[in-house]
């Protein structure tokens, strides 16, 4: 469950549509799903860039009463959702390492973007049509990864664009093999190509 005012009129359009089973995203959550399904462990990890309103890190939650979950958000207001909703839906909040800052390349501080509940690091230096800018801290996603002590089961990444650039960071810096299964929202065919390719 999440509180209603955490979600924009499109999103509960998009839960009573015809053959959604009020899923929040049918085809990620069903990769989700498979995948949760298919791990026999437990105790399960798992990474969730770019968290949102924490919506797969309670789903995760509520379904594996072992699991583990590390976020990265650095929109205040989703970091408010996400300890709400754990609340409303009972879980202990020892159960989530909450990293209040966004995914990147090196650690430091970055231009964030917000709008509409949605947010994204500036990863160029373009106007922002809608919303406003800020600066954020950011954390190196692969110093992380490297200094876990086992790697993450599954790890949904969705920054709102920069996806590629992380998951090749990743993947150059050799902490590829710290996660075992990838669920990547991407923003556009280009993108898509572009993980695929890395």
């Amino acid at each position: 469950e999440v509180f209603r005012h955490h979600l924009l009129d499109f999103q509960v359009s998009r839960y009573l549509s015809d053959g959604n089973r009020n899923l929040h995203e049918p085809v990620e959550e069903d990769w989700f799903l498979r995948l949760i399904d298919s791990c026999d462990r437990p105790d399960l990890r798992f990474c969730d860039i770019g968290g949102g309103i924490g919506y797969y890190t309670l789903l995760l939650l509520k379904l594996r009463a072992e699991a583990e979950a590390t976020v990265f958000e650095f929109l205040p207001a989703h970091i408010s959702a996400i300890r709400e909703n754990l609340a409303l839906n009972g879980i202990s909040p020892g159960r989530m390492t909450l990293i209040e800052a966004a995914a990147h390349v090196s650690d430091g501080v970055v231009e964030g973007s917000d709008s509409d509940f949605s947010s994204h690091v500036v990863i160029v230096d373009a106007p922002v049509a809608k919303g406003t800018r800020h600066r954020v801290p950011a954390r190196d996603l692969a110093a992380l990864l490297a200094a876990e002590p086992a790697p993450f089961d599954i790890a949904k990444l969705d920054v709102q664009g920069g996806e590629a650039t992380l998951l090749s960071h990743v993947v150059e810096s050799g902490q590829a093999g710290q996660i075992r299964n990838w669920i990547i929202g991407t923003h556009g065919e280009a993108i898509f190509s572009e993980c695929l390719d890395i």
